[in-house]
């Protein structure tokens, strides 16, 4: 091997990576963003989780309550225990406290869908009891009650699971999208679509179909795993489960076909998965809750499709919920999918 053609090998292609302003960027200031982003984003603690506080025992309560962490807690109050109870079961709030006219006591009731959260919120009520006790000086002897309104018997897998295959269904029917879509490009079928009478709306919609039941399959098969190969409870309708993986496999399509038109080739269009990629992991929920990200990252998480289908999907396979109480989110991923199905129509029209 000579090594003076390797390097002259390696310098023409430093020349060429020169004059190709945009790789060149790209390959520079990527890593930075990324990197700030994970720093950013991985903060660790959860903030502002909501809890509804009912009072019915006076000095002691409310000195409590004054003691809770105020970055990890946004406290609200409620008359009745049983008002309070409703709004954790809507999932308005994570938990609720409850202290009874019985001095000594205290119950909390917890929503353990999520575990991260949980497990902050037991924390945070441990810290406030202690510093509670230690301005009484230790002379009260309390009693905390936990009890699990959801999730009860939620283990680790439970919670993570709905998440990846959140992040796995999305990212993969996105990034096969992008690439089946330029692949028939440069074979010219796309070409030859177009040059027939159907019009651009008809030649997206029917590759967001074709797209769409490969994603399909792909959502079956990872729930599957997940149900029968990894033991995770599904509290809720299983077919619904099933149909909101779907969706999100169906939106990621959808974005997929989108990116494809904005890119030349495939080798921009891989580009674009850093950019998928990385802040669906950091900030769609899916490894730590919203709660834990900053609050000025936090705006940036609703612009995600994944938060929605992660949020739903544990809604329904550990809270038991139903469709009247996610159809929130089901009508954003599907308004996403048909954003993006536009947006794919528009600049199909306009490349024309």
């Amino acid at each position: 091997m000579n090594s003076g053609r390797v390097l002259a090998v390696a310098r023409r292609s430093l020349l060429e990576l020169r004059h190709d302003k945009r790789l060149l960027s790209y390959a520079l200031i990527t890593p930075i963003v990324l990197m700030v982003l994970f720093g950013l984003a991985f903060g660790g603690h959860v903030h502002d989780v909501k809890v509804v506080v009912v009072n019915d025992d006076g000095s002691f309560g409310s000195g409590f309550i004054g003691n809770l962490n105020a970055s990890t807690f946004s406290v609200s109050r409620a008359e009745t225990l049983g008002d309070a109870l409703k709004e954790l079961r809507d999932g308005r709030c994570w938990a609720v406290i409850y202290f009874p006219e019985n001095p000594g006591e205290i119950r909390v009731y917890l929503d353990r869908s999520n575990t991260y959260i949980a497990d902050a919120v037991v924390s945070g009520i441990n810290a406030a009891l202690m510093r509670t006790l230690e301005e009484n000086g230790l002379r009260l002897p309390v009693r905390v009650s936990y009890n699990a309104v959801y999730g009860r018997n939620t283990k680790f897998m439970d919670t993570f699971l709905p998440g990846v295959m959140s992040l796995a269904v999305f990212l993969i029917s996105t990034v096969l999208s992008i690439l089946s879509f330029i692949g028939e490009r440069n074979l010219g079928t796309l070409d030859r679509a177009l040059a027939s009478p159907l019009s651009e709306g008809e030649v997206v919609l029917g590759y967001s179909i074709a797209s769409g039941v490969i994603g399909t399959i792909q959502a079956a098969i990872m729930l599957a795993i997940a149900v029968f190969g990894f033991g995770v409870n599904v509290e809720g309708s299983l077919l619904l489960a099933f149909a909101l993986v779907a969706l999100l496999a169906i939106v990621g399509v959808n974005l997929g076909i989108l990116l494809s038109n904005l890119a030349r080739n495939e080798a921009q269009a891989v580009q674009f998965v850093p950019m998928i990629v990385v802040p669906t992991f950091l900030l769609s929920g899916i490894f730590w809750p919203v709660e834990a990200i900053p609050k000025y990252l936090r705006p940036f998480s609703y612009l995600l499709p994944p938060t929605y289908a992660v949020d739903s999907l544990r809604s329904v396979m550990i809270r038991g919920w139903g469709l009247d109480k996610i159809w929130g989110d089901v009508a954003v991923l599907l308004g996403f999918g048909v954003l993006f199905l536009g947006l794919a129509v528009l600049n199909m029209k306009r490349r024309r």
